[in-house]
């Protein structure tokens, strides 16, 4: 019986079909094999965007897996609690990190039902606190069982920090439009008795010209103090990057022709960009400000020089190094000097000199880097602006 139930299958299927059959399951193998492997990229493109991102926000995370392991902490959490080694904490319970940094907390001392900020005084250095908001939120998957937990970290002084900042920029704002009046008087008056003095006194004229020099850097950081108050909108434009940054040499003239500082271009006179030229402008005649004041009377040197950056077929940058002979960024200030209100001038100064010429090139969609000079051995400045070719 058996025998006579399997001659029909065998006549059914033939060789030549079984061949057929192979290849189809060859083809549909194939074609799951590369499904997987795109979705093995799609994957790790997804957590490298995921971790690109966790890593620029300027909030602490840390990230746990079901088993409430630490599995990532990002480069803010570190930052901000540089005293110790954060990594010794990576593949460790996520209450050893608690217990350690919140004065012997616990998980379960900090979640919530609901997404809402605690907030803990949290242990950043041997010697110091600090007021802190934490959020806790659970990763659940499609079956909502719990995968992990994600903690944030918001630092409570930075957020008071940014608040003085906006109420002390809208007074600033105030308070200079009061003083530009006065002090375009001063000057004006000034520049009348410089031209009209007859007797010529080179100690009268010396004492004109430092209380006409005096009043432009009054003006200058009135103009800085303002920048950094207004909402900046750019209306951008096709600009030759020679013109820009020639017309921001002569607008610095003020500290640049008092110093005796020696200027040195190498630019492109064909480079053009797409920028707002006033804001870029403004952005320039800091960054020279910065270094004329920063390199030594009569011999200071500012070297300025442009160069195309080609990244890829997609995004290319025109970078603009300004470098000089002053003494340099100090290793332990050098990530603060973007910071607003932060200055190493002895003489006083807002601080508000290269953060403005920061936000300048980054609403364009550029940015800067500071570093010290291999080549006259101060500070450099590297400007990158979207290129147009």
């Amino acid at each position: 019986m058996a025998k006579e139930h399997m001659q029909p299958i065998a006549e059914i299927i033939t060789g030549n079909e079984l061949k057929k059959a192979f290849e189809s399951f060859e083809i549909a193998s194939q074609k799951l094999s590369e499904y997987y492997k795109n979705l093995e990229d799609e994957i790790k493109d997804l957590k490298e965007n995921l971790n690109t991102v966790l890593e620029s926000l300027p909030l602490g995370v840390i990230i746990t897996d079901g088993n409430n392991i630490v599995k990532f902490i990002n480069k803010s959490l570190s930052e901000l609690i540089p005293e110790y080694d954060l990594v010794n904490y990576l593949d460790r319970s996520i209450d050893d990190f608690l217990n350690f940094f919140f004065n012997d907390g616990a998980l379960n001392h900090f979640i919530k039902p609901i997404f809402n900020p605690i907030e803990k005084m949290m242990k950043v250095g041997s010697k110091r606190v600090i007021p802190v908001f934490l959020y806790v939120k659970n990763i659940n998957t499609v079956s909502k069982k719990n995968s992990g937990r994600i903690f944030i970290i918001q630092n409570i002084e930075e957020i008071k920090k940014f608040k003085r900042l906006a109420e002390l920029g809208e007074m600033s704002a105030k308070i200079a439009h009061e003083i530009r009046n006065p002090l375009g008087s001063i000057e004006l008056f000034a520049s009348i008795l410089q031209k009209d003095l007859k007797d010529k006194n080179e100690e009268h004229l010396e004492i004109i010209s430092h209380i006409i020099s005096a009043v432009k850097n009054m003006n200058a950081t009135i103009n800085n103090v303002l920048e950094f108050s207004k909402i900046v909108k750019p209306a951008p434009s096709k600009c030759n990057l020679l013109e820009s940054i020639n017309k921001s040499i002569i607008y610095a003239s003020y500290i640049i022709k008092q110093k005796n500082i020696k200027i040195i271009r190498e630019i492109d006179k064909n480079i053009s960009a797409e920028i707002d030229e006033n804001l870029i402008e403004q952005a320039f005649i800091n960054i020279l400000a910065n270094a004329a004041y920063a390199a030594p009377n009569d011999y200071g040197t500012i070297d300025i020089k442009s160069s195309i950056l080609l990244l890829d077929n997609e995004s290319s940058y025109i970078c603009i190094n300004f470098e000089d002979n002053g003494p340099g960024f100090p290793k332990d200030i050098i990530k603060n000097i973007f910071n607003p209100f932060f200055s190493t001038k002895k003489s006083g100064g807002t601080g508000l000199g290269l953060s403005i010429a920061l936000n300048n090139v980054m609403i364009h969609g550029g940015y800067i880097n500071a570093d010290n000079s291999e080549k006259l051995g101060g500070a450099k400045i590297s400007v990158f602006l979207p290129y147009l070719a």
